[in-house]
């Protein structure tokens, strides 16, 4: 049964219009709190039961929260979850992701529509970024103190810019093999030797002991993506019947130009398992991006297949990587870069959809991350096949 009414472009911006700002847990905390509040209120106006998950952080007094929706039976039916981030970095965060929460809540207004609508939380979770605020507060503070960034924020010059994008770049090399972030801070250290300032190498080795059990694995739920951890965790204590989840993050981004596709995590059109109305040979990114894992898998088989429906026809590339979650963790630690990976880490299957990301676009945790860059039809249309996805009786079955 597909759903009876279709996606609205107008809605889908409207609410992007409304979120569009930095919404950041320590330098605009009270813009973080309004958008839970429109999101809440959004939800409310569409027919969505509303609760809040309020959460703290350790040695942070001001709480966060995450604005969860329901419509239909969830007490009694093994319900879908969707899922996107509210807070941004240090950027309007038009994108990445007021588009992915505009999404999950025009998918929600339409089967709330409905007479019998299958049973699905919208989930708006808080603090996916890497802004756990004890982390971020203590990392800024130490830079202006060794005079590394002013009070702006700027490299207060270019010796320090170079050495220290270049040390920041070997610890995620660390993190993305395995390997501690505290350690590739000090192996960028001893890789660059004299060369870096005596300021920046006191900074780093200050900081560096923060990372030292922060890996691609260990950082969920810790460092970022921690708002849907506490939902995960709490869905799991509390025995909420989950059938699987679905992720919308920075899902807006379409170019229709030569050689706007760029190679994501090293692969290239070659690795896609399936795709629809792409274009290899001229290299455009005009797609939607879809990733699953071996558990997963048939979530990206019905979605792909609901993109092709009449009336929707979205280009797509999906990337159904053979793997558990543990060999995900193992070889492929990049693909646990949103909010979908608390779900697999916890053995529950999700689809995440994106546009991939900076393999497409330079707007990302910039300032240029705003609301004119992004295609809301399109957007309508993955709205359109995430609704049809969720009415497909296939997606909820466990075996």
């Amino acid at each position: 049964m597909k759903p009876n009414t279709k996606a609205q472009s107008e809605n889908i911006y409207q609410t992007v219009y409304q979120l569009e700002g930095m919404r950041h847990p320590v330098e605009s905390p009270e813009a973080l709190d309004k958008a839970a509040d429109t999101i809440a209120a959004k939800m409310r106006e569409y027919g969505f039961a509303v609760r809040e998950q309020v959460f703290n952080i350790d040695g942070w007094t001001r709480p966060f929260r995450n604005i969860e929706g329901s419509i239909g039976a969830v007490n009694e039916k093994s319900a879908a979850v969707l899922t996107a981030h509210y807070d941004s970095v240090l950027s309007p965060g038009a994108n990445d992701d007021a588009a992915g929460i505009a999404v999950i809540l025009e998918a929600g207004r339409i089967l709330a529509q409905m007479d019998n609508p299958p049973p699905v939380y919208i989930v708006a979770v808080s603090l996916e970024e890497s802004s756990n605020p004890n982390f971020y507060t203590k990392i800024k503070e130490s830079a202006r103190r060794h005079g590394v960034l002013d009070g702006q924020d700027r490299y207060t010059n270019w010796a320090c810019a170079k050495a220290g994008k270049a040390i920041q770049n070997r610890s995620f090399d660390f993190y993305y093999s395995g390997k501690t972030q505290g350690d590739g801070y000090r192996q960028g250290l001893a890789d660059l030797g004299d060369s870096v300032p005596a300021n920046l190498r006191a900074h780093i080795e200050e900081i560096a002991p923060l990372f030292d059990d922060v890996t691609a694995e260990s950082a969920i739920g810790l460092r970022s993506r921690i708002g849907s951890t506490r939902w995960v965790k709490e869905a799991m204590e509390t025995g909420k019947k989950i059938a699987f989840a679905v992720n919308v993050d920075e899902p807006g981004i379409f170019r229709y130009e030569p050689k706007s596709q760029g190679l994501l995590g090293g692969m290239g059109f070659e690795s896609y398992s399936k795709q629809y109305r792409t274009d290899p040979q001229k290299e455009i990114g005009n797609f939607s991006m879809l990733v699953t894992h071996q558990p997963s898998s048939h979530l990206g088989e019905i979605y792909s297949e609901h993109c092709e429906d009449e009336g929707i026809n979205l280009p797509y590339a999906w990337i159904n990587a053979p793997l558990t979650y543990e060999q995900v963790v193992a070889y492929q630690p990049m693909a646990l870069n949103s909010d979908h990976a608390p779900f697999w880490q916890a053995g529950i299957p999700a689809l995440f959809i994106f546009d991939s990301s900076t393999a497409r676009s330079n707007y990302i945790h910039t300032p240029a991350d705003t609301i004119d860059k992004i295609d809301f039809d399109r957007l309508a249309e993955i709205t359109d096949a995430l609704a049809a996805t969720l009415m497909d009786e296939r997606a909820y079955k466990t075996s």
